[in-house]
């Protein structure tokens, strides 16, 4: 099973740029706390872990070159992404270019989401938090999305 990141936790940003991740979610074995931080959605960082990002790699490279695009958007993304080791002290450094996206400052927020970490500016995040009622709508509709082709046929003949 995969690593999960639950809970919220408020942390500092120290004068070298770095935030300490949460001592729950780091790994005691050495090489396990390595990530890549993307630029997110709503002014946000994702901090992925990187067997996650591996998955997503492999999709990647079927990207044709001459998408023009999709070129764009990976050029874009891979030109603010950074790949994390975390310090005996599970810190780590971001670039002023994240920083700036996510309009972080003094403070960060490091938000469990399962598979990844968000990590935002407080203030940010209370303005576009999701309500627990929209929140729950789209838990539902993930689960009840067909998994594969299998599924979408079976439902479709149940009519």
């Amino acid at each position: 099973m995969s690593k999960c990141f639950f809970g919220e936790h408020e942390n500092v940003v120290d004068p070298q740029r770095r935030i300490a991740l949460p001592k729950a979610w780091r790994s005691a074995e050495p090489g396990e706390n390595e990530f890549f931080l993307l630029p997110g959605r709503g002014q946000s960082l994702q901090l992925v872990p990187s067997a996650t990002f591996g998955k997503l790699l492999d999709k990647l490279q079927d990207v044709s070159f001459a998408d023009q695009q999709a070129a764009r958007a990976l050029a874009t993304i891979g030109s603010m992404a950074q790949e994390i080791r975390c310090d005996r002290q599970g810190r780590f450094s971001v670039t002023p270019k994240l920083l700036a996206h996510a309009d972080i400052t003094d403070r960060a927020l490091l938000l469990g989401s399962v598979t990844t970490i968000q990590v935002w500016a407080p203030a940010v995040w209370r303005e576009q938090q999701m309500g627990s009622e929209d929140c729950l709508n789209v838990l539902q509709a993930i689960q009840e999305r067909p998994d594969d082709f299998t599924d979408i046929i079976r439902k479709a003949t149940k009519d």
